[in-house]
């Protein structure tokens, strides 16, 4: 297998410039065995330590305890002696652009499966060239443009998006999932405008073509209903809670029009409404991805360690060649929350504390929770890492964390017979990174301007 084809199928990302894996390695044709590591398999289940991991042709061969564990005679070993063995990140809310590649690499983020709303003839070029091997990036799962509803009467022009397909009737969206579906695309992304009828013929249709729907919603009733596969953002939760319809309505608009940010919006949710939208998510396994990091992070108790990580990174010369919009955004962000009154401050640390609750009372009652980038304020692919260290924030343990961040995506995609944990049979889809990331995941992040030459990633 030439190292083109094999880039479709293994990727270890080395993190720190641990280890280094020069492309001679994918010419070869013997088995491959990482020896020594702690696995973090993605399902959840308890570290394996002093783990073996041996994979050929593409597809893990065996996965256990070393000693448990046979070796072929002639394959080649790597040591992975204090060092944590995990499976390809995959971010749960990923919006993708053509910079991006090598960034998602090196924060070992090897598929990104995109709700971007992006152009569906570019975003299958992206992923095609990325297949070929001639764009350096992770894996791309397309959902292409977005199905939305008529902009709502009131909104401004400027505040409408996106390039959506606008569907009105039901057999409209039939058709729009229809010629998705038949242009390559993985699944889908609906936007909150969708009339209820609407989604949910689009729902059924995209269900009976066996994709998934990743999808806004200022109603997760609406969205159990019509059969949704995922629910993203808090802010969907918070809505949901509020239950006079034109409460809800005024809320939304605020937002929409900008007269409240995003996360002040959250003041408005009642938690005494939790348990009832959980029930109601686990009983037809509706996923969620709350995309905190880019609204909540200047509320952790980390925040300060976080901008200044941010900055330096951003700062960092060897990442010139990003736009340069992701400074200025993040430089706002945290200034934004600076700048606020303590009592405003206050109400905000309180909503998050509220979105925290829900997250835990979610997984609790076995929803599964998905981390993603949803980039705006802050770095892609970095950004993922910031949701882990949210959810560890909000009280999951390191090995759900990760497990949002792999196994439950691939589940929503309906991608995970092949990808999203390190197990026999799956495609050996890696990460090593340095220490033992079960005392803290801030052991996974990468600091670039800590590395003396650009990190290398094997392909």
């Amino acid at each position: 297998m030439n190292m083109a084809a094999n880039s479709r199928h293994v990727r270890i990302a080395i993190f720190h410039l641990v280890l280094f894996l020069s492309s001679s390695v994918w010419a070869q044709t013997r088995p491959i065995a990482i020896v020594g590591g702690t696995l973090i398999d993605g399902t959840g289940r308890a570290a394996v330590e002093d783990a073996v991991v041996v994979f050929h042709n593409g597809r893990i061969q065996d996965v256990g305890k070393r000693g448990e564990i046979m070796i072929a005679r002639g394959a080649e070993v790597i040591d992975a002696k204090g060092k944590t063995i995990l499976p390809g990140l995959i971010d749960g809310h990923c919006h993708y652009w053509e910079w991006m590649g090598e960034l998602y690499l090196a924060y070992g983020v090897t598929t990104c499966p995109d709700i971007n709303n992006s152009p569906t003839e570019w975003i299958i070029a992206q992923k095609e060239g990325i297949q070929k091997g001639k764009i350096r990036g992770p894996r791309l799962w397309i959902s292409g443009h977005a199905l939305d509803g008529p902009r709502p009467q009131g909104m401004p022009e400027q505040r409408w998006q996106r390039g959506s397909i606008i569907v009105r009737t039901e057999d409209e969206a039939r058709k729009a999932v229809q010629d998705h579906v038949n242009k390559g695309m993985d699944g889908f992304k609906f936007l909150e405008r969708l009339a209820p009828n609407v989604a949910k013929a689009a729902a059924e249709e995209a269900r009976r073509l066996g994709k998934p729907v990743i999808a806004h919603s200022v109603n997760i009733f609406d969205a159990v209903d019509a059969g949704y596969t995922s629910v993203e953002h808090s802010w969907a939760v918070m809505f949901t809670t509020i239950r006079d319809v034109e409460r809800r309505a005024e809320v939304d608009m605020n937002r929409m029009t900008g007269k409240i940010g995003t996360v002040e919006a959250h003041v408005n949710m009642a938690p005494e409404h939790f348990d009832e939208i959980i029930k109601a998510m686990v009983a037809k396994d509706i996923h969620w991805s709350p995309a905190w990091a880019t609204q909540f992070r200047a509320l952790s108790p980390r925040a300060a360690e976080m901008k200044k990580r941010e900055l330096a990174m951003l700062k960092n010369p060897r990442l010139s060649y990003l736009p340069p919009y992701n400074l200025e955004a993040v430089e706002g962000y945290f200034a934004g929350f600076e700048k606020m009154t303590p009592e405003r401050r206050e109400a905000l640390d309180k909503a998050y504390k509220m979105v925290q609750d829900f997250a835990r009372r979610y997984v609790a009652a076995g929803g599964k929770m998905h981390s993603g980038s949803d980039p705006g304020s802050l770095l892609p692919a970095y950004a993922q890492h910031a949701e882990l260290e949210l959810a560890i924030d909000a009280g999951l343990s390191p090995l759900l964390a990760i497990q949002s961040a792999s196994l439950n995506v691939a589940k929503t995609w309906g991608k995970d017979k092949d990808y999203g944990s390190v197990e026999k049979g799956k495609v050996a889809d890696l990460v090593i990174v340095r220490g033992d990331v079960r005392s803290t995941l801030r052991s996974i992040q990468i600091i670039v301007t800590r590395s003396r030459a650009p990190l290398r990633i094997a392909m």
